[in-house]
């Protein structure tokens, strides 16, 4: 997988890169990446599994196609996400939106103020205000 953000150079230096940075900052890089051009649909969502491989994407790895087990970097990439998820919905710019009754269907949706952080000359400063 490319970096997401289009630069052959990822922000974060691997797993180990993704683990020890500074996690509003992976938050917000994490909530720009996944959530690119979405600004002006009507109620932009994404795939749980795309946050996952975005991550992976910032940290300038990839992720296996078959996603089983507790396997690293898979186990780690899972953690952090959940993590960021957590950030976006405590600063109300996304949420976790489970739905179906057979096969559940998990994506992320992004709330009213999500835009505001989105197209933010600081993602990571807009950020940090709306969890003030």
């Amino acid at each position: 997988m490319t970096n997401p953000l289009g630069s052959s150079n990822p922000p974060f230096a691997g797993p180990e890169g993704l683990w020890t940075a500074d996690p509003v900052e992976l938050a917000a890089r994490l909530f720009t990446s996944v959530f690119a051009g979405q600004g002006a649909v009507p109620l932009p969502q994404k795939d749980v599994s795309d946050v996952y491989s975005a991550l992976a994407g910032l940290g300038g790895y990839s992720l296996p196609d078959v996603r089983s087990g507790n396997t690293q970097p898979l186990g780690l990439t899972v953690q952090l996400a959940q993590e960021c998820i957590l950030i976006w919905e405590r600063a109300t710019v996304a949420t976790r939106l489970s739905a179906g009754s057979g096969p559940v269907s998990h994506t992320i949706t992004m709330l009213r103020f999500g835009p505001g952080v989105l197209q933010s000359a600081d993602p990571v400063a807009a950020l940090k205000a709306r969890l003030t």
